[in-house]
């Protein structure tokens, strides 16, 4: 009789393991997550991990042409790990308001970083021809979404069906957020100016 396979520790041992548990929707591996508290650290690590993954076709071509680009690599990483802090944020009113108010923020923060695993697919756009990779992307931000439903769920104890409306919400209000973000900083063009009278 065998012995069956010991769980994953989040917090500790190989990536690897970790790695594939966390990208598979493992219950039982979120659940673990949720519930070690020395497992915030290495879910920080997935996040930039999956940061540079997701942003691997750039920084290489930008590696081509530019000696700078690790300077570009380390503002990926920062942006990432506020990105993960942000998006936290906003789904911790979200998650305690309809998943109940015993949702613990370093918890959810922990089990969401996690859900960033699926990004790291996102190497195999270094693989594929560049029309394949908007549907690689599509791909992964489903995986994403799902796995966020996934971590949620774990994080809050609640339903799937309820994890799903607090993921989507979430997800939707960081969306919004950025295209707000993005159309308050933006810069407007300059207007051309009229041609000069002879």
């Amino acid at each position: 009789m065998s012995r069956p396979d010991r769980a994953v520790d989040p917090s500790s041992g190989p990536l690897l393991p970790r790695l594939i548990s966390a990208v598979l929707l493992r219950r039982a591996f979120y659940d673990a997550v949720a519930a070690d508290r020395r497992a915030t650290g290495p879910a920080g690590a997935i996040v930039c991990l999956a940061a540079i993954a997701r942003e691997s076709v750039s920084l290489y071509q930008l590696s081509q042409g530019f000696t700078t680009w690790g300077f570009v690599l380390v503002l990926i990483v920062l942006f990432a790990l506020a990105r993960w802090l942000v998006y936290a944020s906003i789904m911790f009113p979200i998650a305690r308001a309809l998943g109940g108010p015993a949702v613990p923020y370093t918890r959810l923060l922990r089990c969401l970083g996690f859900a960033e695993t699926p990004a790291v697919l996102s190497l195999i756009g270094l693989l594929g021809d560049e029309q394949l990779l908007p549907w690689i992307q599509f791909g992964v931000g489903v995986w994403l979404l799902a796995a966020t439903i996934v971590a949620v769920r774990s994080a809050t104890g609640t339903s799937t069906g309820r994890a799903a409306v607090i993921g989507s919400l979430g997800f939707a209000a960081y969306l919004g957020l950025g295209v707000a973000l993005d159309v308050a900083t933006r810069v407007p063009e300059p207007t051309p100016a009229p041609p000069a009278s002879p």
